[in-house]
């Protein structure tokens, strides 16, 4: 079975700095796994409503699915189905988008071991994902560390493994920062042109990318010698 590697660009912009350097990620990724089926999934114009805490997803026959009807019910299966996920996030306000944050709240309260049927209840589906984080700015302190730190908390909360870029481009993640640019293109812009800043983040989201891919076939292998072919998915 092929590795499926789920990447997700936070920036409600599109194809914007935080997608073109998940894309430098997702390309390294899949030096490492060949057979790696990417997904690659943009918040752009995308609805996430935050939790209301109705437990609509807790009753008897509708557990895990949420009351709250948007695009969570297509990202959520997705993840739960991936087996290593890399977010890249623009920095809003110190921290990641509020339209993330609405979906790891629901991801969470919804129960991630009943978002897809089929799963058991000994734990979450394909526990042990491999997680890298990308974040970047405007601004050279606007908070990319926050932000990454923030999604490492969920990595850990939800049964996953972060890991980080090479040091010593990315001590946690893979971060960068546009240099004062409000481009939509600014940090690839500046990467054509030599920044060292823009080419700085631009090899930490290639290490990055690749820490995950290689972590993830490790944790694939690691399944397999346990549980045996046919129980891989545990």
């Amino acid at each position: 079975m092929s590795l499926k590697i789920l990447g997700i660009s936070a920036s409600p912009r599109g194809k914007a700095n935080s997608y073109f350097l998940l894309s430098r990620a997702l390309d390294a990724a899949k030096e490492v796994a060949l057979d790696a089926e990417i997904d690659i999934y943009s918040f752009a114009k995308k609805q996430f409503g935050g939790c209301v805490h109705c437990y609509g997803c807790r009753r008897k026959g509708k557990e895990g699915q949420c009351a709250v009807k948007d695009d969570f019910q297509d990202l959520g299966p997705r993840w739960v189905e991936a087996d290593a996920i890399i977010y890249s996030v623009p920095v809003y306000h110190m921290s990641i988008p509020g339209q993330l944050k609405c979906f790891i709240d629901r991801l969470g309260q919804s129960g991630i071991t009943k978002i897809v049927p089929s799963q058991s209840s000994s734990g979450f589906v394909k526990p042990l994902k491999a997680m890298g984080i990308i974040s970047q700015g405007m601004h050279l302190f606007s908070g990319q560390e926050h932000a990454i730190t923030e999604l490492v908390n969920h990595a850990l909360i939800t049964g996953c493994l972060p890991i980080a870029a090479n040091l010593w481009e990315g001590y946690i993640g893979a971060s960068g920062w546009t240099e004062l640019l409000r481009d939509h293109d600014a940090i690839e812009k500046k990467s054509r042109d030599g920044s060292l800043s823009a080419n700085t983040a631009v090899v930490s989201a290639q290490s990055l990318g690749r820490n995950v891919a290689q972590l993830a076939l490790i944790i694939r292998a690691g399944k397999q010698a346990l549980f045996g072919s046919k129980n891989d998915e545990r």
